[in-house]
């Protein structure tokens, strides 16, 4: 699931240790300069939202999925 922070967050490692205490096996990747954020968890996109919430990084969930590098969504036909 994808999310658009609200908040500038350059620093992932307290995103990565807020989404970590939900599933330590998680994965997170973040797009900082675009204010985007991936992550592969089975925590659900409410308990992330609230998560992020908790250190002060607001945020929504995309509908849409977006190419995120080093994501999942990446199909290889970029052109």
């Amino acid at each position: 699931m994808q999310f658009e922070l609200s908040t500038a967050h350059k620093d992932a490692a307290p995103i990565t240790a807020a989404i970590h205490a939900l599933d330590p096996q998680a994965r997170v990747v973040l797009d900082a300069s675009r204010g985007r954020l991936e992550v592969l968890a089975s925590a659900s996109s409410a308990q992330i939202l609230d998560a992020l919430q908790g250190i002060g990084c607001a945020a929504t969930l995309l509908e849409k999925e977006v190419h995120i590098s080093g994501g999942s969504t990446c199909c290889g036909h970029c052109g």
